[in-house]
């Protein structure tokens, strides 16, 4: 098996916050009376600041920093997120805990067996090309690790080798001149270790495990055997769930629309990898934006036809969000999706783009939609009626829907035929077609229609009434 891990360093900070900017941002967590600096964006470390460090010195050496406290739950809700996401490269996905602990809390990642995903994707370049893009367009930041077994490529992980290490004796080879603080070790045994003057992982490897079993306890140990491959490794798989439900708490309030836009489009793009994964599209999804002092905000974004395109749900949120006003700022947002669909397979020929111009008219109509209101865009369909005032009716847009045989008709039909006094035998372009229907509904029309030359160049519609010989105009041609 070939294993690769994504290892989430800023994972506190991004399960937080998308939109790191210029400004020092720290999080911080409290442990035995006192505050403690957990990650730091860019430039927190620009001004100094390192994990670990005391807030209080911090602040004296960063007077502007920003802090926030860390929230394990949102981290864990990220992580969850992205293994959803990652199953679109892998069927099996293993995501560790969040530890409560804050000398772990920078070993949040997930693994990847991709050993048999390489000849899908055409090789490891084409796989990592693929993935390493989609974590920057989500702003993770990350590092990956390639290794035959799951400890073993978070070791490479951690310390940034990216070569690929297919066998135990070259993982050997590329980790023994690593520091023993690259493991994760109990801080009491890495000291232990230190002390006894064992400070990189070969040293520590080449120690009979029994000893190291009794003197660092088996914990240790095992972590030894599980590096290697020499014992096995029984982390349960994640498993996709049915149906999809994801929430990003920011832990503040947010009460800009454009600074929803952020975390909207990471995870508008988690939610298309989750449904590459499952091989499925969705033509409707929810969004919810929680208020602390007022009722939720529940957008229902639909389309025309079954979609699974993180930009195009990004174009539909965003014209929604221009038209609705959030009462109040945003601390919480919600997605969730329940019904699927197959994905509408639109590939155009070499000869004719026909479904290429008909999946850009759909989201083109989706847009519209979105912008004006779905009850304000609508398509037509045809009513079995031959009275050309009553031959159509609206009805939802599918641009699916097959063309239904009908006679040449006017675009711009008059809404009520207008009376027109003919002083000389108009020039008759065609007809004429006689129309009688509607004795039924009290509705009795018989007339002769005729396509005649106006004179300005342009074409009518008339018809004579066979019951007054009366002439009237009812709509025009291009």
């Amino acid at each position: 098996m070939l294993w690769l891990c994504i290892s989430l360093p800023l994972l506190p900070l991004e399960a937080l916050r998308t939109d790191i900017g210029d400004a020092a941002t720290v999080v911080t967590a409290t442990e035995r009376s006192a505050r403690w600096v957990i990650c730091c964006n860019p430039a927190a470390e620009r001004a100094y600041l390192k994990p670990a460090m005391n807030y209080t010195v911090a602040l004296a050496v960063c007077p502007q920093v920003i802090p926030i406290d860390r929230k394990p739950q949102a981290e864990q809700a990220a992580l969850e997120r992205l293994a959803a996401w990652a199953y679109q490269f892998s069927s099996s996905v293993i995501l560790n805990e969040i530890s409560a602990d804050l000398r772990q809390a920078r070993s949040a990642a997930l693994w990847l067996e991709i050993g048999a995903s390489l000849k899908l994707f055409g090789g490891l370049r084409n796989l990592l090309e693929d993935l390493e893009q989609q974590l920057i367009s989500m702003q993770y930041s990350y590092r990956l690790g390639i290794g035959p077994t799951l400890e073993g490529a978070a070791l490479l992980a951690r310390a940034g080798i990216r070569i690929a290490t297919t066998t135990p004796h070259a993982l050997y080879l590329r980790i023994r001149s690593l520091p023993i603080s690259k493991l994760t070790l109990d801080p009491d045994t890495t000291l232990q270790l230190h002390t006894a003057g064992v400070r990189t992982v070969g040293l520590l490897l080449e120690l009979p495990r029994d000893a190291v079993a009794k003197r660092f306890g088996p914990k240790t140990a095992n972590l030894l055997y599980r590096l290697m491959g020499e014992a096995a490794d029984p982390r349960s798989a994640y498993r996709l769930p049915d149906r999809y439900a994801a929430q990003f708490d920011f832990g503040f309030d947010i009460s800009s629309t454009e600074t929803l836009l952020f975390p909207l489009s990471r995870m508008l793009r988690e939610f298309a990898g989750y449904l590459r994964a499952r091989d499925t599209a969705v033509q409707r999804f929810k969004l919810v934006f929680s208020h602390r002092q007022q009722p939720p905000t529940e957008l229902l974004i639909g389309m025309s036809l079954a979609e699974r395109n993180a930009e195009r749900f990004l174009t539909l949120v965003r014209e929604r969000l221009e038209r609705t006003e959030l009462p109040a700022p945003t601390c919480m947002l919600e997605l969730s999706a329940t019904e699927f669909s197959s994905p509408t397979a639109l590939q155009p020929d070499l000869l004719k783009s026909e479904l290429e111009h008909t999946e850009d008219l759909t989201h083109t109509i989706d847009r519209i939609a979105a912008r004006l209101g779905e009850d304000q865009v609508h398509g037509l369909q045809a009513v079995a009626d031959h009275r050309p005032e009553a031959s159509w009716s609206t009805a939802q847009f599918n641009s699916k829907q097959s063309a239904a045989v009908f006679p040449d008709r006017p675009l711009w039909l008059l809404p009520e035929p207008k009376p027109l006094q003919m002083t000389a035998t108009p020039r008759i372009v065609s007809g004429p077609e006689r129309i009688e229907s509607g004795w039924w509904d009290s509705g009795e029309v018989q007339r002769d229609y005729f396509v005649v030359n106006a004179g300005d160049g342009s074409q009518w519609w008339v018809f004579q009434d066979l019951r007054d010989r009366n002439w009237y105009l009812h709509g025009f041609w291009s």
